[in-house]
């Protein structure tokens, strides 16, 4: 059953390929809601894209917010303590 509806989403992603890519995706990530594009339509994964200033990185987690923002913030201070 899985299958065929993985199969089925496969197929209407393939056949509008070029109508979805470049399409916005939003989502609530912590406390504000993140914008993506689709920027890329495969055989087994759907590529979301999103570019982060680091401006945005440095407001955010100054203001104390929690979200895509912080988590970055974190992965890049963990790999310069090492």
């Amino acid at each position: 059953m899985v299958e065929k509806l993985v199969d089925d989403l496969r197929e209407k992603a393939l056949e509008n390929k070029d109508d979805i890519k470049r399409e916005k995706v939003e989502l609530l990530i912590g406390d504000d809601v993140q914008e993506f594009i689709i920027s890329g339509i495969g055989a087994k994964t759907i590529k979301l894209e999103k570019y982060v200033r680091y401006e945005d990185i440095v407001n955010v987690t100054e203001d104390g917010r929690e979200g895509l923002e912080s988590s970055i913030k974190s992965k890049i201070e963990e790999f310069s303590e090492k």
